[in-house]
């Protein structure tokens, strides 16, 4: 080859500077240039971004290659990344990811038939939660779709983590609520720390200041009962007795040995104590389950029955507290309305409420063979509601 630049073809040389020999190839359009400086004003001249087209037409030949498989397999993975870093973002920022499939439930489309089954009528990840809820004995009643409990609902199956993923409604003392996400594996003192985080060590003591102001003027002995009085304003008298009742409680812990079942439900966290909400009762008042702060929300959701989701208060009266009250109380305990409504089957009518309410959603609800329908015995049951006589319907 000859060294004279002028022997040099014009399409052997970079397509930019047309001084030098091409030492790169553009991924996307196959430009070929010399340098960083060529390649750089290659993609400003053309807009071009420089990325391989994955959608990009291949010859036969083309595809059979390794340079094909690690371009389709580089593609595929990628997509599987970034579905996995958009989903930690959501559940680190407490996100709810299924809101959008729920608004389009009444969309109909070929397309749609793929990623989910109208014809059973369940969103996207909805049959793996209601089947893991009864993998892990909790009935859940299903509210009406489009009302507002059921729109809330973003309780899934996490499927890195081989649990449920529910949506908690944290109710405090004032009233206010508040939905997080939490794992079932995750305790119910962790997901309230989640939820409500402890102050940082310098603000800690600067609020420790700022409460110990006030009492200072009326009486110095009032410290603690403000300090619950500020978490419960509607009931000032009650926060003000609970640390004594507390306090006589606590050493008795060990020593009640007869009653194993009353002392972890005692237990407090942060001067709390949780309970979960029992729906569907007879009664105006909300009905508490105690919970253990040291069980996992899924221990404690078991053999229990919540409404789309389970709903903890957390209250800082104690049950013994809750269970003294008895003038017009705020909260009954579940062991109290049980003696009071002993009616065993409002349980079972729950139940097959909310088998019956499943199998309408998933329209396999059985129907009623008219065929086999006696109509002389339709009629004799007419007219005895209409007290007419019977004996006429045989004559007939």
């Amino acid at each position: 080859m000859s060294d004279n630049p002028e022997d040099t073809l014009l399409s052997d040389l970079c397509t930019i500077c047309h001084v030098n020999a091409p030492k790169y190839r553009c991924p996307r359009c196959s430009t070929r240039t010399c340098s960083l400086p060529c390649s750089r004003r290659h993609k400003l001249w053309s807009q071009c971004s420089g990325v391989r087209d994955p959608a990009a037409y291949l010859k036969r030949n083309e595809l059979a290659t390794p340079s094909a498989f690690d371009r389709d397999f580089n593609f595929i993975t990628g997509i599987e990344r970034r579905i996995e870093r958009a989903d930690r973002d959501a559940e680190n920022r407490g996100v709810p990811l299924d809101h959008g499939a729920q608004e389009g439930d009444g969309e109909d489309g070929p397309g749609s038939k793929k990623r989910k089954r109208p014809q059973e009528g369940f969103v996207r990840g909805e049959a793996g939660f209601l089947r893991g809820a009864e993998n892990g004995g909790v009935t859940v009643i299903r509210a009406p779709k489009g009302m507002t409990r059921n729109k809330l609902n973003s309780s899934r199956w996490h499927p890195k983590q081989k649990c449920l993923n529910w949506a908690v409604e944290w109710i405090t003392a004032d009233g206010a609520k508040t939905m997080r996400n939490c794992l079932e594996s995750c305790s119910i003192a962790n997901a309230y720390d989640r939820f409500t985080p402890l102050p940082k060590p310098g603000k800690t003591s600067q609020d420790q200041d700022q409460q110990r102001q006030p009492p200072n003027d009326d009486s110095p002995g009032q410290n603690k009962p403000t300090q619950q009085e500020a978490q419960s304003s509607e009931q000032p008298v009650i926060s003000s007795d609970q640390q004594p009742e507390e306090a006589a409680i606590a050493p008795k812990q060990p020593e009640q040995a007869a009653q194993p079942s009353v002392p972890p439900s005692q237990t407090s966290h942060r001067d709390l104590y949780f309970y979960l909400h029992r729906p569907r009762t007879s009664t105006k008042q909300p009905v508490l389950v105690p919970l253990l702060p040291t069980a996992t929300l899924g221990d404690s959701l078991r053999k229990r029955t919540v409404l789309e989701f389970p709903s903890i208060y957390a209250l800082p009266e104690s049950p013994e507290t809750l269970r003294a009250i008895q003038e017009q109380p705020r909260f009954i305990l579940e062991e109290t309305y049980l003696a009071e409504h002993p009616d065993e089957e409002l349980e079972l009518v729950k139940t097959i409420t909310t088998e019956t309410d499943n199998e309408v959603n998933e329209g396999n609800l059985p129907g009623v063979d008219l065929g086999q329908v006696d109509e002389n015995k339709v009629l004799e049951v007419l007219k005895q509601d209409l007290f007419e006589p019977v004996s006429e319907t045989p004559t007939q």
